[in-house]
């Protein structure tokens, strides 16, 4: 007879190997971070939590969480919930794979200025939803890495456009025909149990620093990001490792639009 001790610590393993496969990077969450901190969402009492780096959560992989309901493009939406892969794409993959797996074919390449070459990629959704857990949006996402020694930009797609634009960061034009809009924001990191002092409190009363709990020890990241709309698709392209600049992203996100 097997032990049964053995099968539970095998069932373990293959279940944390599972979570991290699914569980997006850091630069997503912090992407998805950036979608609510526009004029629709100011003022706004939050709480963010990231539960990427629990184990044996297959589902969910960030949820952020509203203390109140907000009205948002004629929806209330009281939450973001998004899950995505980083393992569905070991290898560039064609336009019929992406089709494929991602349901839809977005606009992306081999490899971006200043030799980022692609890593891997993956598929996922974010939701949108309402405060009884009804979906009032879902977009199908497809994400792109891409590495150049220890430095990392991911290319995040979404299928649509979520409720409200963005009006904030600097505009910036990718092409003739697309502008973009490039955020710089210094995240603070923070364990779940972590009490902010009074230092904390006034960084963020400041805006020098954009809490968020979820890390297993303290971070300051700097996440730079360049988003836009193209074909009804919402791409953002980020970084959050100072390997590139706001002119480097601005670069690659026009390799991307002019494909």
């Amino acid at each position: 007879m097997k032990s049964q001790g053995k099968f539970e610590d095998k069932l373990r393993v293959a279940i944390n190997a599972k979570a991290d496969k699914i569980c997006p990077s850091e630069d997503m969450f912090l992407q998805i971070n950036r979608k609510i901190k526009n004029k629709n969402m100011e003022g706004m009492n939050m709480k963010l939590f990231s539960v990427k780096k629990t184990r044996g959560i297959l589902v969910a992989c960030m949820l952020l969480a509203f203390t109140s309901i907000t009205c948002f493009a004629a929806a209330k939406i009281d939450s973001y919930t998004s899950h995505s892969t980083n393992d569905t794409f070991a290898e560039y993959p064609s336009e019929n794979e992406v089709k494929k797996e991602a349901g839809f074919v977005p606009k992306y390449v081999d490899e971006l200025s200043g030799g980022y070459a692609f890593q891997n990629g993956g598929i996922g959704e974010t939701k949108a939803e309402a405060e009884d857990g009804s979906a009032v949006v879902t977009l199908k996402t497809a994400t792109f890495s891409y590495k150049n020694g220890e430095s990392t930009v991911n290319l995040l797609v979404e299928n649509g456009v979520l409720p409200g634009a963005d009006e904030t960061g600097d505009i910036v034009k990718i092409s003739d025909n697309i502008e973009g809009r490039y955020h710089s924001d210094m995240y603070k990191m923070l364990p779940p149990d972590y009490v902010m002092t009074e230092q904390d409190k006034a960084d963020a009363e400041s805006g020098k620093y954009v809490f968020s709990y979820g890390s297993e020890e303290i971070e300051v990241l700097h996440m730079q990001q360049i988003s836009w709309e193209d074909n009804g698709m919402s791409y953002a392209l980020i970084n959050s490792d100072d390997g590139v600049n706001k002119d480097v992203l601005v670069k690659m996100a026009g390799e991307i639009v002019n494909k």
